[in-house]
């Protein structure tokens, strides 16, 4: 490949004010969409008719009709050529509110496809389609950044919203544990290449480790330290995947001064030695 670094989408090199919308029939062979890369940014998806494949952190993801999708910032990915009448909205963190992030981050770079029914994608098509319509429009008015604020917090919250409705329906309550455990999704995903230790996490959020251990395998059926190894390999993949790093340079950028140490774990979690797991997927 020679690379050494996975390339990052920035949503302010290809459009100005942390949004864009594309219809993906007619995206054509952009950069960000076609090529592997990593976002900066929240990517939302609507496939209205036929299905979109994606390859998201070297999983295939199939989206069919009528259903939405999300990719959350720092995940890699990679569009594929498709039939899919779709919609890709890609928008800047901080034009989302902040219980719309909460929501969508407890994900934890596991989140799968969610059907809609037939009223609900209208709304969804219809609501996509005004933001299109406003982003697109370069006429004047005075009121047009509040308009498109707006628009934007409804498609993103009629995203989040079949979310929440699908993780209410799977049996999620709120609840102790699941704040416990969304707090410290929240904290892995900026604390994982440092911390280590179940233990350090649950000094961070000032609580007992068992009780956190507790609170997390209750929510999400995994310990804390499953969760802190999936991360770590999870990003192990994708270096391995889209970089030509030494497997001793993919472990001490994930914190680990022996590299021995890292193979040995990943072999444990995936079966396969880095070395094996690179030649597989390269």
């Amino acid at each position: 490949m020679g690379n050494e670094l996975i390339p990052t989408i920035k949503l302010d090199e290809v459009i100005e004010l942390g949004l864009q919308v594309v219809d993906y029939r007619k995206a054509g062979d952009l950069h960000f969409l076609k090529s592997p890369h990593r976002n900066e940014h929240y990517l939302f998806v609507l496939v209205k008719e036929g299905n979109l494949k994606l390859i998201v952190d070297s999983h295939e993801v199939l989206i069919p009709a009528q259903s939405v999708y999300y990719i959350l910032p720092g995940q890699v990915m990679q569009h594929f050529d498709t039939e899919a009448d779709a919609y890709v909205i890609a928008v800047d963190a901080f034009l989302l509110h902040q219980t719309y992030k909460f929501i969508l981050d407890e994900g934890c770079f596991a989140q799968t496809p969610v059907a809609i029914n037939p009223l609900k994608a209208g709304r969804l098509q219809t609501a996509i389609s005004l933001l299109l319509a406003e982003v697109t429009d370069k006429s004047f008015n005075s009121f047009k950044e509040h308009v498109k604020r707006g628009l934007i917090d409804a498609v993103a919250g009629m995203f989040t919203g079949e979310y929440a409705d699908s993780a209410i329906a799977h049996g999620r309550k709120d609840s102790s544990a699941v704040r416990i455990t969304t707090a410290f999704k929240r904290l892995i995903f900026a604390e994982y290449k440092t911390l280590k230790k179940p233990s350090s996490y649950a000094s961070a959020l000032h609580i007992s480790t068992p009780y956190l251990n507790e609170a997390v395998k209750e929510i999400s059926g995994n310990t804390v330290s499953y969760w802190i190894q999936y991360m770590i390999m999870i990003e192990a993949k994708r270096l391995l995947i889209y970089t030509d790093k030494t497997i001793k340079a993919i472990a001490y950028e994930l914190g680990y001064a022996d590299y021995t140490y890292f193979s040995r774990m990943f072999i444990g979690m995936v079966k396969m030695s880095p070395v094996a797991f690179r030649k597989k997927y390269r």
